[in-house]
């Protein structure tokens, strides 16, 4: 299936460099943790060394539509 990113995702990348393309697709490719979310999006978690990477996508046809990526906040 192809991955695009939304605008929103792509400045959120910008604004969070810490979090790399890479490590977005990697979160898509290979989670730790997939659920569904409401509204029919989907939510892929993946550790990065002590960190939880969230990844929100939604499923247009054929195509992954990151939404917006974060790490959560475990406090």
């Amino acid at each position: 299936m192809k991955i695009e990113f939304s605008d929103h995702a792509l400045v959120q990348l910008k604004n969070r460099p810490r979090i790399k393309q890479t490590m977005v697709l990697a979160t898509i490719n290979s989670p730790d943790q997939a659920t569904a979310s409401h509204r029919q999006r989907n939510l892929y978690r993946k550790y990065f060394g002590d960190e939880i990477l969230e990844v929100v996508t939604v499923t247009d046809n054929d195509t992954i539509v990151v939404i917006t990526q974060y790490f959560l906040d475990e406090s």
